[in-house]
């Protein structure tokens, strides 16, 4: 027979297990950290790199038309004026018996047939600059020994062959006899172009 204390019905699973109220500290804890930090982050990093992917593509953009950065083409002038400061030299000056100097130029000048090569062929930059250094490498024209010859040749020597220093000397009477069609002035002229070109990249 059932005692009175027997339950009707199924026995309660849940009778056992006690239910706590949400502390107020909990509920504090979650709004110090709250998931909105994260998202922020993130997006400052994504506008972050899309900044610098547009820089790098700008750069790149740049390079295209010449085949060199800016950076290069800013060296490749300060190269060329410094040539032309040297051959503004020999406008004013004979630098003939002068080593050193022509020691100087001939350094200057190698540092021009590297910078040369450095543009994409093809451009028309390029193909000014190509066109300048041919034009001094092979001066005098039907000569043996050109400018671009003893240049190349006797860079940093201390004894200088008699015909080179007799080019030098020719190159600086021509101009004091012609200034306006004289090759210095030629040469000068076209880097005042090339640079003037570089400046306005």
């Amino acid at each position: 027979m059932d005692s009175f204390h027997t339950p009707i019905g199924p026995h309660d699973p849940y009778k056992d297990y006690k239910v706590e109220e949400i502390g107020k500290d909990k509920l504090s804890d979650d709004k110090i950290t709250p998931p909105e930090k994260e998202p922020d982050e993130s997006l400052a990093l994504g506008a972050y790199l899309l900044s610098l992917f547009r820089k790098c593509w700008q750069i790149f953009q740049k390079d295209t038309e010449r085949g060199v950065s800016t950076e290069t083409e800013k060296e490749v002038r300060a190269n060329l004026l410094k040539l032309k400061a040297a051959l503004e030299i020999l406008k004013k000056e004979d630098r003939s018996q002068d080593t050193e100097f022509l020691n100087s130029l001939s350094h200057l000048w190698h540092q021009t047939l590297e910078d040369h090569l450095r543009f994409k062929r093809g451009s028309s930059f390029s193909t000014s600059f190509r066109t300048f250094v041919r034009d001094l490498q092979h001066f005098p024209e039907g000569q043996e020994h050109s400018l671009g010859y003893y240049l190349s040749e006797y860079a940093g020597e201390k004894w200088l062959p008699f015909p080179y220093l007799e080019l030098i000397q020719k190159i600086y009477r021509e101009h004091q006899q012609s200034p306006s069609t004289s090759a210095l002035t030629r040469w000068t002229e076209k880097i005042d172009q090339l640079s003037a070109i570089l400046e306005h990249h």
